[in-house]
């Protein structure tokens, strides 16, 4: 059971996402439907550590294998989707993994209703990226992330 709970008053929802910087670049996706980005990952499951459950999203999603993680923050959302207020705890982590950096947008094995980018780091402001506070990525990111060895 994913640990959503839609509520007379609106939705809770628990969410991890990846934040993958792979040569200047991070991952994000959208929905097909939606006119903004967010970083890539899901629900977590009743029983389920955070880290497990971003490693068997980013799987699901992307086929990819993730080889790393570690915890960057945690983030609390309030938002309204769908004309649905929601009410999320979003935790981050970094990510390392098997995914080759590629040009464009694509998509992943589970079909065409999220698109994925590797979005340059110093062009973040050029889409819209949810949770706000994202914007200021860059200038969060550890040293090694950047520059990796």
């Amino acid at each position: 059971m994913d640990l959503v709970f839609p509520t007379e008053h609106g939705v809770f929802n628990y969410r991890v996402a990846g934040i993958f910087v792979k040569d200047g670049h991070v991952l994000i996706h959208r929905n097909v439907r939606d006119d903004f980005w967010a970083l890539p990952g899901g629900r977590v499951t009743l029983g389920e550590e955070a880290a497990t459950a971003l490693a068997r999203e980013l799987h699901e999603e992307l086929n990819m294998r993730v080889t790393d993680t570690s915890f960057a923050f945690v983030h609390e959302n309030l938002f309204t989707y769908n004309d649905q207020p929601f009410h999320e705890i979003g935790l981050y982590f970094y990510v390392n993994g098997d995914l080759p950096l590629q040009d464009g947008d694509f998509y992943g094995p589970e079909g065409d209703h999220l698109i994925y980018r590797w979005q340059k780091l110093d062009r973040l402001q050029d889409v819209t990226l949810y949770p706000e506070v994202l914007a200021q990525l860059p200038n969060r990111l550890p040293a090694h992330s950047l520059n990796p060895a």
